[in-house]
């Protein structure tokens, strides 16, 4: 789960002592109210202790860019070819080069 907004997380866990582990963090926004995004965002959190609000933040995953439908992410995500940069894969030989080599 991916969240457009963090505001709801930041007002529900703004008096929670931290350092905290990830149930006492879910269990605190589930006391507060948070939203059903919100909180299966926090549900998503890797286990642990978070040492502040901030780390917490950052571990969850935002949406770079929520005004975009599905479909447009979809075509994103077939577009994105994992691997290596195109400098670090190996070049082939252009077809000059290859007819330069086969000439005695």
């Amino acid at each position: 789960m991916k969240l457009h907004d963090t505001g709801g997380i930041k007002s529900a866990l703004n008096d929670l002592d931290f350092p905290a582990a990830k149930e006492q963090i879910v269990e605190h926004a589930r006391r507060r109210g948070v939203g059903r995004d919100a909180d299966q965002a926090l549900s998503a959190l890797p286990r642990g202790e978070y040492a502040s609000l901030r780390e917490v933040l950052r571990s969850v995953p935002l949406d770079p860019a929520p005004g975009r439908s599905e479909t447009e992410r979809t075509a994103q995500r077939r577009r994105a070819k994992p691997g290596l940069a195109e400098h670090e894969r190996p070049a082939r030989p252009s077809p000059i080069e290859d007819e330069l080599r086969r000439r005695p």
